[in-house]
């Protein structure tokens, strides 16, 4: 059998049909749906960090996609708190950024420590530690105090060395743990 040339009939119905499709996505690319500036994040934000206006850049979605946080709440936005870690390119969602909630029954407690008494792994908020109050001088070596708290803030790193970290501690614990901070005898260990 002989294959011959396709029909000039046959090869008219291909090029109608190929204009076709390529005029219904152009329409589609072109003349569809518009979109919006919105926010996403240019680097990770721990749990509880300031969001900086560097840590912001813009993306493109769709016209009534109002789940995402537009670009013009920029200023809304910058100076608040990451109330979730947010990872490099996430789009904010509102409820992913605002000032955190101290947890019921809970005193935030700020901390100033050496580097030695605190994790070298950046602590982020929402993470569960152990505060341990070592013992004075003139107290015997088995008293130590334990108690449990959760990280509100990232540590900070001071000029001076120091590293300030904000944690949530019952109420019913403050008053036990004042004269270990005031005397530093703090350290802290991460709970898995």
């Amino acid at each position: 059998m002989i294959i011959g040339r396709p029909s000039n009939a046959w090869l008219a119905a291909v090029t109608v049909l190929a204009a076709c499709l390529g005029g219904l996505g152009a329409s589609v690319v072109f003349g569809g749906e518009q979109t919006t500036p919105v926010l996403v994040l240019t680097r990770t934000v721990l749990q509880g960090e300031l969001i900086e206006s560097a840590d912001l850049a813009l993306a493109e979605v769709v016209v009534g996609d109002d789940a995402y946080v537009p670009a013009s709440s920029r200023q809304i936005v910058v100076g608040t708190r990451a109330l979730m870690t947010l990872p490099v390119g996430y789009m904010l969602v509102p409820g992913s950024f605002g000032t955190p909630r101290l947890p019921d029954g809970t005193t935030q407690v700020s901390l100033r420590l050496s580097p030695a008494q605190v994790p070298s792994c950046q602590l982020a908020g929402g993470q569960w530690l152990m505060l341990v109050g070592l013992p004075g001088m003139d107290q015997p070596e088995d008293q130590r105090l334990l108690i449990s708290a959760r990280v509100m803030f990232p540590q900070v790193q001071q000029v001076d060395g120091t590293v300030i970290l904000d944690v949530a501690v019952s109420t019913f614990d403050v008053a036990r743990l004042v004269p270990y901070v005031i005397e530093r005898r703090v350290s802290v260990a991460v709970v898995r």
